[in-house]
């Protein structure tokens, strides 16, 4: 061939292996592209925490808190936030297991051996799906210099997942009338009071609301001899009208978790 012919050859050659490479490189881009995209559009999964954006609530658990006023506490206190903090983050403590899903200052607010007492029962969140609204009502008070002892009745909207073998979901959805009291005991020590006036949206807040008091003892679940009385007069109160029914049934989904009551400021103040 000659120099001309092949020069004109090489040329062509040239072209051919860089179309080649083009349309190469336009095919790994396709896929990278397609795989991108069915990576971002791949839903959920189930075992993941179900709680909404947020809120700060262990794995697996969504939860609510629903205060009923009486005369014994005033829930936008210093005492009321204090109270309504503490109870809230020992049931948040002990749903995950941890002092860390207390509120902020929650660790510092608690007495000697409370890391202990979170987890001597473990709680329904740490093998299933949980969903539930804890209604709280105090009941009475005793009160001496600057300590307090209050007692609290409890109620609620508990949803607990069961998954069969087969990989089927249902939920037991259980109505629990007011009952079991909660016991805290606290002192008001140092100088800086609680936060007043904390109510909004939020599920839990964003700072301490406990100031520089301290809580003494604490029973999420009085069930001893000694809480009898307390029991009986939690069980004589009116019924919780927020209750769809008392009992256990089961169902294809849980009962939806009602907004919180006061609630925590959006703003974090």
């Amino acid at each position: 061939m000659c120099t001309k012919g092949r020069r004109i050859a090489g040329i062509a050659a040239k072209k051919v292996r860089g179309l080649h490479l083009t349309v190469l490189l336009l095919m790994v881009l396709s896929v990278a592209g397609c795989s991108s995209t069915s990576s971002h559009n791949e839903q959920p999964t189930n075992s993941s925490a179900v709680a909404p954006a947020g809120k700060r609530l262990p794995p697996d658990l969504d939860m609510s808190f629903r205060w009923i006023p009486t005369n014994v506490l005033g829930l936008e206190t210093p005492e009321g936030s204090f109270v309504r903090a503490y109870t809230e983050s020992f049931e948040l403590a002990f749903e995950g297991q941890s002092m860390e899903w207390g509120y902020p200052g929650f660790a510092a607010a608690s007495p000697p051996g409370t890391d202990e007492r979170i987890r001597l029962v473990a709680s329904d969140s740490q093998t299933s799906r949980v969903v539930n609204t804890l209604f709280l009502r105090p009941l009475r008070r005793e009160d001496s210099d600057d300590r307090s002892r209050l007692i609290v009745c409890r109620s609620e909207l508990l949803s607990i997942e069961q998954r069969s073998d087969g990989g089927g979901v249902t939920w037991r959805n259980i109505g629990n009338r007011w009952a079991y009291p909660i016991t805290i005991e606290f002192v008001r020590t140092g100088e800086r009071l609680p936060p007043a006036d904390q109510h909004g949206p939020q599920t839990t807040p964003f700072t301490s609301m406990f100031g520089s008091w301290q809580v003494s003892f604490f029973d999420r679940l009085g069930m001893g001899p000694e809480n009898r009385a307390d029991h009986i007069a939690c069980n004589a109160l009116p019924p919780n009208p927020d209750l769809p029914r008392v009992g256990v049934e089961t169902g294809p989904e849980p009962w939806p978790v009602l907004p919180p009551s006061p609630g925590w400021p959006a703003n974090g103040l």
